[in-house]
């Protein structure tokens, strides 16, 4: 039972990390599955399995020889029904609250069950507009901004769950917030940019990170 509840998990983090590389975006044609299983320090049987069992299920579709991969609509809506409730389980994957896969944490940690934590998520889920206006901006100036195509694409995948949430009845606050803190990793290293800053400044203002 164990095995089972671990490669559910790992089947999450997989089509989680291709949603985000993608943006969100069934069009987008990301890379060879085993490159995905290796980010997520999968061995080459467990990537290989849950390649086949995504592409069974109509999650993933092969595109090209050699297995270069796309996540199907069915397998947004898939995941971003999860990041909505990540407190329940779905049809394919156990709670998403419990398995999230952060990018750009590093010496950071997910705060549960504090009266501060709380606080913070609940203040970030009644900005609600400030973030729309945050995120236009964001989506206007991100090609201006100078970092590397991999964190233009973060960021990206980034918007994409922050809208989610948004547009989401029950946000999840805990989500928007790690989202947050991924981009702000992104534009504190290229804060040395008069955009990255001035957006730097916009986001912090939103809440306390």
């Amino acid at each position: 039972m164990n095995e089972i509840k671990e490669l559910r998990k790992k089947r999450f983090e997989f089509l989680h990390l291709l949603y985000k590389k993608s943006g969100g975006n069934s069009s987008n044609i990301f890379m060879e599955y085993d490159d995905i299983g290796k980010e997520l320090g999968f061995t080459e049987e467990e990537s290989d399995k849950i390649y086949h069992y995504l592409n069974g299920e109509g999650l993933i579709k092969v595109m090209a020889y050699g297995g270069a991969i796309v996540i199907t609509h069915e397998g947004v809506v898939e995941i971003e029904n999860a990041l909505s409730a990540p407190e329940k389980p779905s049809e394919y994957f156990p709670p998403a609250m419990n398995i999230i896969h952060v990018e750009h944490m590093e010496g950071s940690q997910i705060q549960q069950g504090s009266i501060n934590s709380t606080q913070s998520v609940e203040n970030i889920i009644k900005r609600g507009e400030d973030l729309k206006t945050f995120l236009d901006l964001l989506r206007n100036k991100l090609p201006e901004l100078e970092i590397s195509p991999e964190d233009k694409s973060e960021i990206r995948s980034d918007m994409v769950t922050v809208d989610a949430q948004l547009n989401s009845s029950r946000p999840k606050g805990i989500i928007i917030k790690e989202s947050l803190n991924s981009i702000k990793k992104i534009l504190e290293s290229a804060a040395g940019g008069m955009i990255a800053t001035e957006l730097l400044k916009c986001l912090l203002s939103l809440s306390s990170f």
